[in-house]
């Protein structure tokens, strides 16, 4: 697998093609591809959904991803590090603290367009559209109040509206609330990693004793740390029937279940059925359409695939 480095603290790009110029690869940076016209599939992180024009997508640095492009595409792009976000932050605070999170782990729920709202898809584009200009102007995007100042306006409507997926995330910010949080966070990052799953290795990374640890989850969330990562992790099977071509045996192997009887086992009494039964479901009700394997769906509503701690 390839992987894109970035040596500038912020990358602004806008081009057309009919054939996407880079492969399959991940970055050491964050990046914000919008659509602004064409179709095709957008490949990341071994799902493939169709994207068309007004979609908006923030990948993160562990984010693998291409795309194939069936009608010519625009594409906009804003690549930029952690370095740079820090340099926009007042010293001290945690600004934009979901698109933080949302780059530690490459097993994003949200795999579909960030932006479905066409209103804020038009006001992105056209920020964008400003940034580009400024750029043109100066030739370089850094130093320039201006772009400082729309870009901290992008990224925070991008982390509200990472926000609105997180799904009974509270507004205040007190010790279990951000205990929970970061608890969501870890079990996210390692989810494909049983042995970082263990309580006992959960309770040493969080300074508690695994009684105390479980107890204060359990509070706050009203299932235990177990039952919400075995939840999660079925989101992330549902997915992947959905939108890849692996095998089931290949999934369970991927998020560490024993065998596959356990996945299904498990997968059944939440979706009342297995997951080959669940895919074949799934391509039964799906129309047919030329290029698109078995088992896809066409478009993937994003409210129905955000899941974390409620």
């Amino acid at each position: 697998m390839k992987r894109s480095t970035q040596h500038e603290l912020l990358l602004v790009q806008q081009f057309e093609t009919s054939l996407w110029p880079f492969p399959s690869h991940t970055h050491n940076h964050f990046e914000l591809i919008l659509i602004r016209s064409g179709t095709g599939h957008h490949h990341i992180n071994g799902n493939r959904f169709v994207y068309q024009a007004g979609d908006v997508f923030l990948l993160g640095p562990l984010d693998c991803h291409t795309f194939a492009v069936n009608q010519k595409t625009c594409f906009c792009c804003l690549s930029f590090t952690d370095l740079y976000m820090a340099s926009l932050s007042p010293m001290g605070t945690n600004t934009w603290p979901q698109i933080r999170e949302h780059g530690l782990t490459k097993h994003q729920p949200l795999v579909g367009s960030l932006v479905t709202d066409g209103l804020e898809q038009q006001n992105l584009f056209a920020l964008f559209q400003i940034i580009m200009a400024e750029q043109n102007a100066q030739q370089s995007p850094l130093s320039n109040p201006v772009i400082e100042s729309l870009m901290k306006t992008i990224l925070s409507i991008v982390d509200r509206q990472l926000l609105q997926y997180q799904l009974g995330m509270p507004t205040a910010y007190g010790t279990a609330s951000s205990l929970r949080q970061r608890i969501g966070t870890y079990i996210h990052r390692y989810i494909t990693e049983p042995d970082y799953l263990r309580l006992e290795k959960m309770a040493d990374v969080f300074n508690y004793s695994q009684r105390h640890l479980g107890a204060l989850f359990k509070q706050q969330t009203g299932e235990s740390i177990q039952q919400y990562i075995i939840r999660y992790k079925l989101q992330l099977v549902e997915t992947r029937l959905r939108l890849s071509t692996l095998t089931v045996s290949q999934i369970a192997d991927e998020f560490g279940f024993t065998d596959v009887c356990h996945l299904n086992k498990l997968f059944k009494r939440y979706y009342r059925q297995t997951p080959t039964g669940y895919r074949r479901e799934l391509s039964a009700s799906l129309p047919a359409m030329p290029g698109l394997p078995a088992g896809f769906t066409t478009i993937l509503n994003a409210s129905e695939n955000s899941f974390l701690i409620a």
